[in-house]
């Protein structure tokens, strides 16, 4: 039950980004462009490296409760076969209401990853979603 609220909880943010996708706009004040570069990296880089409780400790408490280090390591398994982890090739922000949206391409030997992260003003990680 769940992994039904989190998938929920994903794919909302997903219409929310794909809706809110239309029109760049500058980001607020409340945000740093460089600042979400950095944790979207780390956050990857974490993930690529296995260090799955690493990603939970920087969830926000609603998300750490749907999202255990366990359910991370899962989804992530389905990436294990595009080989080794290269760079991320482009890097899009969206903010919206309470939170932005950083949607990153993670590029591998074999292909890519489109990582879209979800941070509030507190830079906790309130949406993560890989394809």
């Amino acid at each position: 039950m769940k992994v039904k609220r989190l998938y929920k909880v994903l794919l909302i943010i997903l219409c929310i980004t794909m809706l809110g996708g239309c029109g760049a706009k500058k980001l607020s004040s409340a945000y740093s462009e460089d600042k979400l570069k950095a944790a979207s990296e780390e956050i990857i880089n974490d993930l690529n490296n296995e260090k799955y409780d690493d990603v939970v400790a920087k969830l926000n408490k609603d998300l750490k409760k749907d999202l255990p280090a366990s359910k991370l390591k899962e989804v992530c398994s389905n990436f294990k076969n595009l080989g080794k982890y290269d760079s991320i090739s482009k890097i899009v922000f969206q903010e919206e209401k309470d939170y932005v949206v950083v949607i990153s391409i993670a590029k591998y030997e074999k292909g890519k990853v489109q990582f879209t992260l979800s941070f509030n003003k507190n830079m906790e990680l309130v949406g993560i979603y890989m394809k």
